[in-house]
C-alpha cells in the first residue's frame, strides 16, 4: 500500500495527465451520439450553461467544508491584478478553442483535425520559451518532434485521403491547436496563486459569456422529442468530463510537473481515439498504427526519464583556479 501511495505521489502528474488524455481520446463516441439527436447550437449552449452550475457548485461545496474544518484555511480571493489574465485565459480556452476545435471537426475529418490539435505542444513549448515563462530543455522539443513523427505515421493512411484536400477546417483546426496552447500558457501564473476548481469556475464564466449569447437562439428551433436517453446522457458526460473535470485536473497536472512536460501527453489522444474507433467502431489497425503508437509512446518515455535525469544531476564542481599571491 506504501509503495502504491509512493508511486501515486511520484507520478502523479503524469497520471493524471494519462487520465486527461484517455478521457479526450474517447470522448468523440460519446458526442456523436448525442450529435445525431440535438442541433450543435443547443448542443453548446445546454453544456456550457451545466458546465457553469458544475464549476461553481464545485466552488460552493469546497468552501463548505473547508469551512467546516476545524482548522481554518484563508478564503481564496481573486487579485485585482489577475483578472485581465483570467480573462484571457476564458477567451482562450473557453471561447475561442472549444467551438473552434468544434467547428473545424465538422468541415475536415475526425483524424486530421485530431492530428492539428495534436500540434498544440509545440505552439505551447514556443510560447513558454519566447515568455521566458517555463524551461524548455533540448530533450522537450526531440520528444516532441519524436512524438508528433509518431502521430502522422499513426494517421498516415487517412492523410493520403485528405491531404490533397485540405479546407478551412484544417486551418481553423490548427488555429484551435494554438488557443490551446496559448490557454495553457496564460493560465500557468495563475496556478500557483489559485487553486484548480477555482480557476476553471472564472474562466469558464468568463469564456461561457459569448458563446451563450451566441448560442441561446438555437433553443427555438431544437425538436425536443427526438432526444432520447442516450442522447441526454452524451450531454451529461460532455458537462461533466471531457471540459470540466478534465481541466480542471488538467490544470492541477501543470502545476505538478510543468506544462512542457503535459503538453506531450496530447498527442495520445488521436492514438487513443484511434484505438476507440478500432474496438467500438471496427475500424482497422494497421502496423503503421501500432508503429506510430510505439513511437509516440517512446517520446513520453523519453521526456519523462530524460527530463528527470536532467533535473536530479548534480551540478558541476566549479573550476579549481590558480591561487596568486
Amino acid at each position: 500500500m506504501n509503495k502504491i501511495l509512493d508511486t501515486g505521489r511520484q507520478h502523479g502528474g503524469e497520471l493524471a495527465a494519462l487520465l486527461v488524455v484517455t478521457i479526450w481520446g474517447t470522448n468523440f463516441v460519446f458526442m456523436k451520439a448525442s450529435l445525431q439527436e440535438f442541433e450543435v447550437g443547443t448542443f453548446v449552449f445546454l453544456r456550457y450553461l451545466g458546465m457553469l452550475g458544475l464549476s461553481w457548485l464545485v466552488v460552493y461545496l469546497s468552501r463548505r467544508a473547508k469551512h467546516n474544518q476545524t482548522i481554518t484555511t484563508p478564503k481564496v480571493k481573486i487579485s485585482r491584478k489577475d483578472f485581465g489574465r483570467l480573462a484571457l485565459a476564458g477567451v482562450l480556452g473557453f471561447s475561442l478553442y472549444i467551438p473552434l476545435s468544434s467547428v473545424g471537426l465538422n468541415y475536415t475529418t475526425a483524424f486530421s483535425s485530431a492530428l492539428l490539435i495534436a500540434t498544440s505542444p509545440l505552439f505551447a513549448s514556443i510560447l513558454l520559451w519566447l515568455l521566458r515563462l517555463e524551461k524548455v530543455y533540448s530533450i522537450q522539443w526531440v520528444a516532441m518532434l519524436i512524438a508528433l513523427a509518431g502521430v502522422v505515421i499513426f494517421l498516415f493512411d487517412k492523410l493520403q485521403v485528405g491531404i490533397a484536400s485540405a479546407s478551412l477546417g484544417d486551418l481553423i483546426s490548427l488555429a484551435s491547436a494554438f488557443f490551446w496552447a496559448a490557454y495553457n500558457v496564460a493560465s500557468k501564473p495563475l496556478l500557483n496563486r489559485y487553486p484548480a476548481t477555482t480557476l476553471t469556475a472564472y474562466t469558464l464564466t468568463i469564456g461561457s459569456f459569448p458563446i451563450l449569447l451566441i448560442t441561446a437562439p438555437f433553443l427555438l428551433g431544437q425538436d425536443w422529442s427526438r432526444i432520447t436517453f442516450s442522447g441526454w446522457g452524451g450531454l451529461v458526460w460532455a458537462i461533466f468530463f471531457p471540459v470540466y473535470f478534465a481541466w480542471t485536473v488538467w490544470s492541477w497536472a501543470n502545476k505538478k510537473v510543468g506544462v512542457s512536460r503535459t503538453a506531450v501527453f496530447i498527442y495520445l489522444v488521436p492514438i487513443i481515439g484511434g484505438v476507440t474507433s478500432w474496438v467500438v467502431l471496427g475500424e482497422e489497425f494497421g502496423l503503421l498504427k501500432i508503429a506510430g503508437t510505439v513511437l509516440t509512446i517512446f517520446s513520453l518515455a523519453l521526456i519523462r526519464y530524460g527530463v528527470r535525469r536532467r533535473v536530479q544531476q548534480p551540478p558541476r564542481p566549479a573550476p579549481i583556479q590558480a591561487v596568486t599571491e
